[in-house]
């Protein structure tokens, strides 16, 4: 595969048509499409949603977790919500990128269960992608979407859902455990929780009154957090109210005091207090970035 001029247009058609996916199943935001010619160094950065890259050919590495891994064409990986990455390249890197996230209320919960799953998932990069099925779809889409006949939603939302959950299986590891849903019991209580938790962002979230809610106690909604998702309550609750004030920035005009009052902050102050750690900059740069990045 080489760089093709229709991928780029194809990606700028998509952003101005296709933002978000909607099915009977599944319920997919996108943040973007992309496709970039040359793209060189970037700085150390994380993002409240996934990123799915693909480097159609040059050379460079990704850094995750201070590790180092080698891009090259036909490198296909996934910047999963909250780690800290970065891409770096000498000669400059041919790259589709797209960054989305599951609306966990309008997804079934299967489904839910797995992007979930991925947040957490070893198997990230992949070397040999090129005739993968993720790869043969979104280059397809990205090709077909310039067809005047095709630009029309409903002829291809199926199309994008069927991309996106490919996703599944290409990152997800079957024979793996911990990569699988995990009990269906604890699933569905951690399931309710963050249905609340996204429901109540504006305002104080206890650990006790969510366990109240869905009738089990403060201690065992705790456990259930820390083996299912990997991390405490707060944690979790602290990059929900991250995730929705990054959404807010990018989609609304809402005065930074508007969003500390939605998602939950006490005081503007505080908000981008935790947003600049959270997220390497304060929601003032977010917003200004974000906006920047569409116009280019």
């Amino acid at each position: 595969m080489k760089w093709d001029n229709s991928l780029e247009s194809g990606a700028i058609l998509l952003n101005q048509n296709i933002p978000y996916i909607q099915s009977n199943d599944v319920s997919i935001r996108i943040h973007y499409w992309g496709a970039k010619p040359h793209h060189y160094n970037n700085k150390t950065h994380q993002h409240s949603f996934f990123e799915l890259c693909y480097i159609i050919s040059g050379e460079g590495q990704y850094i995750e977790h201070r590790n180092l891994y080698t891009l090259k064409k036909g490198t296909l990986f996934l910047s999963r919500p909250y780690i800290k990455h970065q891409i770096l390249s000498d000669t400059g890197l041919d790259i589709l990128f797209v960054g989305f996230e599951i609306d966990q209320k309008a997804t079934i919960k299967q489904i839910s269960d797995y992007f979930y799953a991925l947040e957490n998932t070893d198997k990230f990069i992949f070397k040999k992608a090129a005739h993968s099925p993720v790869l043969k779809l979104w280059t397809s889409l990205l090709t077909l979407i310039n067809e005047p006949y095709i630009q029309y939603k409903d002829c291809v939302q199926g199309f994008c859902t069927t991309f996106f959950l490919s996703i599944i299986k290409q990152f997800s590891d079957h024979q793996n455990n911990n990569n699988k849903p995990k009990n269906h019991v604890a699933s569905d209580l951690v399931y309710q929780a963050k249905l609340y938790i996204h429901d109540n962002l504006h305002r104080t979230l206890k650990l006790d009154d969510v366990a109240n809610h869905i009738f089990i106690s403060g201690r065992h909604l705790s456990r259930v957090f820390k083996s299912e998702l990997g991390q405490t309550f707060s944690s979790y609750v602290r990059k929900e109210r991250i995730r929705k004030a990054g959404t807010l920035l990018s989609d609304t005009d809402y005065t930074h005091e508007k969003i500390a009052e939605i998602t939950g902050f006490d005081n503007v102050h505080y908000l981008s207090s935790v947003f600049s750690s959270e997220m390497g900059l304060p929601p003032g740069k977010f917003r200004e970035k974000f906006r920047r990045a569409q116009i280019e």
